[in-house]
């Protein structure tokens, strides 16, 4: 069978494809240069163009889908006990439906406004400091390998498939009828479409996207990172209890989600073998820091490491703990992937040969080929600069409060996982701020995000003290 006979296709109401058109040409005005024929197969000459439609699975293919994903059994896969019209979902189920859906739209077109950051600066061959460095850097050790414009056309490409994402999930809203049905009064779906195409860049529903791409280490740890969190929400999603939701995912997952991915991986080698091979005047300790700054926003998006048992089994395959830590595996694999690629480019050698160093490098603590231990990247705790979620928030409360791990806790620690104390108590926010100087880039520190952690978590009263709460 064809791959496309197991997909439907169907088009948005012409209100919300309308909304859309201009949205798009606010935000991603260049997307015509992705569906100009000779442009794409110069660039993917074996692939099809993208479809900015909306693409259902059939129901008699999905379960095909629905045994590949993480945490899958099989009711995965089993759209008996679905329910295919939103009026049909009680009170909290479709609210717990509409906050999903709505973050995951909020992903695709803050994304875009993120992407859009860099590649802009790409087109108009106005790069600059620390991007020119690393894009220079890049043509020295593979001069054949990463052109601008593949860079720039690659992710436009990705800007188009997360805008059709966001089209997916306004199919999933509008064209269900019933999604808009008025409860306690008001049009849901509504007044959903409406927020997300107001949301401007800063303003979006998770963390991670309303995070500013300030160069090119910013897009690709993203790339890598953070939509390998968009991956386990589109495989876990396949459980989904409303059913057109659950149809929505195995395109998303399996047709476009893996290239961003690899896109990710790819150009994050290509700045780690840079660095380490003195192609440009930045190094290794540079995407050290980028790292420790996406990451922790990663492990954030998959909720509170306390929380997501009401949704195993009615949204989603496994609750959030159990989610993150598979996705804290694979992406140590990635970080070990970046220093097979450093050692390889710096000794010459096969992967296999790689490999071997690595060992020796982190199990034995040796040197060797013009390598330590201080030349690879590592993957920082996942208790490093959490301000929401973390599981040892359970461990402590707010002053005053008889609830633990409730809401934000400050808690200092080191990329290394060990809380940074002073006199036996955790350091004040200003030390910690002094700290965070030193493993996050400069230019995060000068950002809208970093204003916003600082004003709303670190230094707000409201959250005051955290205390060790007793337990039984």
């Amino acid at each position: 069978m064809a791959l496309l006979d197991q997909f439907r296709i169907e088009a948005l109401p012409k209100t919300w494809a309308d909304e859309g058109k201009l949205w798009q040409e606010t935000y991603f005005p260049e997307m015509p240069t992705v569906f100009d024929r000779p442009n794409w197969d110069r660039h993917y000459p074996e692939t099809p163009m993208p479809r900015l439609s909306v693409i259902m699975a059939k129901r008699d293919g999905f379960a095909g889908f629905a045994q590949k994903v993480v945490g899958s059994t099989a009711a995965t896969g089993d759209l008996s006990g679905r329910l295919w019209t939103a009026d049909k979902m009680p009170d909290a189920q479709f609210m717990t439906a509409l906050k999903i859906i709505r973050a995951q739209a909020s992903t695709e077109l803050g994304s875009i406004q993120q992407h859009r950051m860099v590649y802009e600066q790409l087109d108009r061959g106005s790069l600059t400091g620390f991007d020119k460095e690393i894009v220079e850097g890049m043509h020295r050790t593979d001069p054949t390998g990463h052109q601008l414009d593949t860079i720039s056309f690659s992710k436009k490409r990705v800007c188009v498939e997360e805008l059709r994402h966001h089209m997916q999930m306004a199919g999933v809203l509008t064209l269900d009828e019933t999604f808009d049905k008025a409860r306690w009064g008001r049009h849901w779906a509504t007044e959903t479409m409406e927020e997300l195409f107001a949301m401007k860049p800063g303003e979006h529903v998770l963390d991670a996207f309303n995070i500013e791409f300030k160069s090119l280490m910013d897009s690709a740890t993203f790339m890598s990172f953070i939509d390998r969190v968009g991956k386990f929400q589109l495989e876990m999603q396949h459980h989904f209890l409303y059913g057109p939701m659950a149809l929505s995912m195995p395109w998303m997952r399996f047709l476009e989600e893996s290239y961003h991915l690899a896109a990710g991986e790819t150009l994050m080698k290509a700045i780690a073998v840079a660095g380490i091979m003195d192609g440009g005047n930045f190094g290794i300790e540079d995407l050290q820091q980028t790292l420790n700054m996406w990451y922790p926003r990663g492990l954030e998006m998959f909720g509170s490491e306390l929380g997501g048992d009401l949704v195993k089994g009615v949204f989603k395959t496994l609750k959030n703990g159990e989610a993150q830590t598979i996705y804290i595996d694979e992406v140590r694999g990635k970080v070990r992937d970046v220093n097979v690629a450093i050692i390889q480019a710096k000794a010459r050698c096969n992967r296999e040969e790689a490999e071997a160093i690595l060992r020796r490098l982190t199990e034995k603590g040796e040197d060797g080929h013009g390598l330590s231990k201080d030349d690879l990247v590592f993957l920082p705790d996942r208790r490093f600069f959490r301000i929401r979620g973390l599981a040892e928030f359970g461990d402590y409360r707010m002053a005053g409060s008889d609830a633990a791990g409730v809401g934000y806790v400050y808690l200092p620690y080191d990329v290394h996982g060990h809380v940074l104390t002073e006199g036996g108590k955790p350091i004040d926010r200003a030390a910690y701020v002094d700290y965070l100087r030193t493993v996050l880039p400069d230019r995060y520190m000068r950002s809208r995000h970093w204003d916003f952690v600082k004003e709303e978590f670190l230094f707000n009263e409201k959250w005051g003290t955290p205390e060790i709460s007793r337990h039984g």
